[in-house]
């Protein structure tokens, strides 16, 4: 009988409970992702007009960005659920009794976990980014006619990445009628938020995505005030270029959207950037310094250098974030399910909707906060990204010590 017990220990409830957690991480996996790239498509649709069309189009391409979420927490919901039910049937003293330990049951998810952990990290250095930018392709393809669409209902368009606010009294088969463009101040002390303004009787747009520029021509036109920083170009009051977003936030190439191999070129890129040019001027001003014709430096030419490396600089931190985090959030598989078998074990006389609410709270509480305030601080450059993001983790791995200790000891 103990030899029986022992051959079911070791071969047939593994693969048993294995069947059991695959069919419950699926559902709530389908269910997840499901509930999760709705709610992220409608409040796009919601914020730039999206279409029936442009709709359809987008739903496949979300799936693979929500699943480094939805994928973790469709697991431990799995195994809190089906590890509870086994237990709660007595199969795990069955098991102590055939002289197995507790982990012969618990490792097959361990494993599931490991793989799907690995799963995620592939699919995050190259599978996700080009899904996320085909998906903006996508949303981008119509851009036009989500403009103009935009531009009826609301009579306004007042995106913080474009130089100019527009205002318009009517829209006629893409004419703009009375149209209004203000120019954002850039002066972070300024009274007023806008130093310049646009006036035309009538205008037109054409989006020009290959130049990554809005070409807005111009009838009946009037210019009011003076922009100090020139970041868009007017031809003879009649034609106005202007980028569709400003530097480091353009419509296609956002760090999203990157695999880890075009992160790791970019970094390297921005390093550059960041050395070389304030080097070279750094070693000019000290030469004419030396020769005692210190008028001569070039102080206006150093400032933008030194703002122009500060950019780079922060760009290289925003980089290394995302790479970082990529690698960090895709364990989170790993780190949810060795918490929540034995939770699932040890809640075995509750429901179970209790023992996954017992390992999502913290989860809620800490990992996600943590993982949040990491990304901010890695991005601002006031922690390194592998200790900000991996913060979130090492409390996770504590806990999960604290909750396999007594179940193996038991």
């Amino acid at each position: 009988m103990n030899g029986l017990l022992r051959r079911y220990a070791i071969g047939i409830l593994p693969r048993y409970v294995m069947g059991q957690v695959a069919k419950s991480f699926i559902l709530a996996l389908l269910m997840l992702t499901s509930i999760f790239v709705l709610v992220v498509v409608v409040a796009k649709a919601a914020e730039t007009g999206l279409g029936p069309r442009e709709i359809a189009m987008m739903l496949p391409l979300a799936v693979p960005s929500t699943l480094p979420y939805t994928a973790p927490v469709a697991l431990l919901f799995a195994v809190t659920v089906v590890y509870g039910r086994i237990a709660s049937e007595n199969e795990v003293l069955a098991i102590k009794a055939s002289g197995q330990g507790a982990m012969t049951v618990m490792l097959p998810s361990f494993l599931f976990g490991t793989i799907l952990s690995l799963g995620l990290i592939y699919m995050s250095n190259d599978l996700i980014p080009s899904a996320t930018h085909q998906a903006k392709k996508a949303l981008m393809s119509n851009i036009e006619e989500m403009f103009y669409r935009i531009l009826k209902k609301e009579r306004s368009f007042d995106n913080k990445g474009w130089p100019f606010k527009i205002e318009v009294r009517d829209v006629e088969d893409k004419v703009l009628l009375g149209a209004r463009f203000s120019h954002r101040n850039r002066d972070p002390n300024a009274e007023s938020p806008f130093d310049m303004h646009i006036y035309a009787e009538r205008a037109s747009i054409q989006f020009d995505k290959e130049g990554e520029k809005v070409v807005v021509v111009l009838e009946d036109a009037a210019m009011i005030g003076a922009a100090r920083h020139r970041d868009f170009m007017l031809i003879d009051k009649e034609r106005l270029e202007l980028p569709m977003a400003n530097r480091g936030d353009h419509f296609v190439g956002t760090v999203q959207e990157l695999t880890t191999g075009q992160i790791i070129e970019e970094q390297a890129e921005s390093l550059t950037r960041s050395v070389e040019e304030r080097n070279r001027q750094s070693i000019a001003a000290s030469l004419w310094i030396a020769s005692g014709r210190p008028r001569l430096v070039n102080w206006t030419a150093i400032r933008e250098t030194y703002k122009d490396a500060l950019y780079w600089e922060q760009r290289y931190n925003k980089l290394e974030t995302e790479k970082h985090m990529r690698v960090a959030i895709a364990f989170s598989p790993l780190f949810f399910v060795l918490i929540g078998v034995p939770v699932g074990i040890w809640r075995a006389r509750g429901d179970f909707l209790s023992a996954f609410m017992v390992c999502f709270m913290p989860i809620i509480l800490i990992y996600y906060p943590l993982t949040l305030v990491g990304v901010n601080l890695g991005k601002e450059g006031m922690l390194d990204p592998l200790l900000a993001l991996w913060s979130g983790n090492l409390v996770l791995a504590i806990l999960c010590g604290l909750v396999l200790r007594p179940v193996l000891r038991h």
